[in-house]
């Protein structure tokens, strides 16, 4: 971007950019005094910042599958799963908006419609299955079939297009309300959804972004109602700036990106997710 067209910008904009670098850099440099200084939890609370940071900036090339990328690589923590949950879902939440609100003008409601009404659904039931089940079952084979379906249309040069009916975006929401609800990837069938409709890549994630964004609002209420949580989140806080600072990089490789280079992320991002999945149930 010139500098032009970045002081062209309205004030608040520039405004809030001016405050998330002060921010970031805040919270680095705090984050470096204390494993300067050998704290105890130093080191694994900057190997979290830098999950976050670059979980955000790969899934926000494609817009989602941050809680799969960010889930796998922080259970090497040892992390405290309740603090896990807390750390992804306010960081995610705080990608989703930076992007919704990116998106904002390319936005079309009527076909996020379909897709919100099948996810509210279903979206208890995945939830009930996370608070009572074993996932790691699930989580392995919803990532084997991540993984295949990833690979194919990775090796396929041209994708199918097929004539998207209401119907089909509510199987594809309810399907996105049980991975969203069991294993924090509301988007995954969605994103698949929006990739057959021979849409352009503003397209498609301007249908499967918000509908992303309401599925986790919706699934931290339920999560909350089934599962009461002790919601002292302020110290994961901390981790937002280093998600909204990969965010803008990632996003700011999709403004770059061609229609064919934007499906040959999405599918890898799939594949990834697959992968990411089989590694947490292992």
């Amino acid at each position: 971007m010139s500098p032009g067209s970045w002081l062209s910008r309205p004030l608040i904009v520039r405004a809030a950019a001016f405050a998330l670098s002060v921010w970031a850099i805040v919270e680095f440099a705090d984050f470096a005094q204390a494993v300067a200084e050998n704290r105890p939890g130093a080191w694994p609370t900057a190997g979290i910042a830098a999950v976050v940071l670059i979980a955000a900036l790969i899934s926000s090339i494609a817009g989602f599958a941050f809680s799969a990328l960010a889930g796998c690589a922080l259970a090497y923590f040892n992390l405290d799963p309740v603090n896990a949950v807390r750390t992804i879902l306010v960081c995610s939440l705080a990608i989703q908006l930076y992007a919704v609100w990116e998106l904002r003008g390319s936005i079309r409601w009527r076909p996020v419609l379909p897709l919100l009404f099948g996810g509210a659904l279903t979206l208890p039931l995945g939830v009930w299955l996370l608070v009572r089940l074993d996932a790691s079952l699930y989580a392995a084979g919803l990532g084997a079939l991540l993984v295949a379906y990833g690979g194919l249309v990775l090796m396929r040069r041209e994708v199918a297009v097929v004539q998207g009916r209401t119907w089909t975006a509510v199987l594809a929401g309810a399907l996105g309300g049980v991975t969203g609800g069991l294993a924090g990837l509301p988007g995954v069938s969605a994103t698949v959804w929006c990739s057959r409709r021979g849409w352009d890549k503003q397209q498609q994630r301007a249908v499967y972004q918000p509908y992303i964004l309401i599925m986790q609002l919706l699934t931290i209420v339920w999560l909350h109602w089934q599962a009461p949580l002790d919601w002292q989140m302020a110290r994961n806080f901390a981790f937002v700036p280093f998600a909204l600072v990969g965010a803008i990089g990632g996003l700011a490789v999709f403004q770059r990106m061609t229609n064919r280079h934007f499906h040959m992320a999405t599918s890898a991002l799939l594949l990834v997710s697959g992968a990411a999945l089989l590694a947490r149930a292992a």
